[in-house]
């Protein structure tokens, strides 16, 4: 991996499981470097990110990391479906939006490091689960409270707590 250049989680798996740097994980989860069009270090940079917007492409890619349709993942972001198909992938999204979508990926980020692959993650996450009162984890990424609730949950496994 050159430095400085982010892979993309949903291109090359393997590789994304080597990165150690949170916000590197995150990025890649969003599509990469090219696609976030910014170096990311800090919470500082994050929330220029969320102020500037991030393109509406990674909706897309977001989608596919986490196995749901469009309409799904619009859902989330409490986007209707047509708006985000008029967009341009390039065309930026709204703060709110931005925020909620860096908010899933630090999720997805946590949740492979948890539980060990992409694929185990996107399983539990659309499995009802216990501490949710078998809600599914994924039915809970659309505010902030729910993000945290999910990470709180993620932490809770990581330790050996059952949940």
């Amino acid at each position: 991996m050159e430095a400085g250049k982010v892979i993309n989680l949903v291109q090359e798996p393997e590789v994304f499981y080597r990165i150690q740097n949170k916000y590197d994980r995150i990025i890649s989860v969003l599509g990469g470097s090219t696609q976030v069009s910014q170096v990311v270090n800090s919470d500082i940079d994050l929330i220029k990110i969320t102020r500037k917007g991030l393109p509406t492409s990674v909706v897309s890619t977001l989608s596919k990391v986490l196995g749901i349709s469009m309409e799904k993942m619009s859902n989330l972001l409490h986007i209707s479906h047509r708006t985000i198909q008029r967009k341009g992938s390039n065309d930026l999204l709204n703060v709110y939006s931005t925020e909620q979508i860096l908010e899933i990926a630090d999720v997805i980020s946590r949740g492979i490091e948890v539980l060990g692959t992409l694929d185990n993650f996107t399983a539990w996450l659309h499995s009802e689960v216990r501490a949710l009162n078998y809600a599914k984890p994924l039915d809970f990424l659309d505010t902030s409270f729910g993000t945290k609730l999910v990470k709180d949950i993620l932490g809770r496994i990581e330790h050996g707590v059952y949940s």
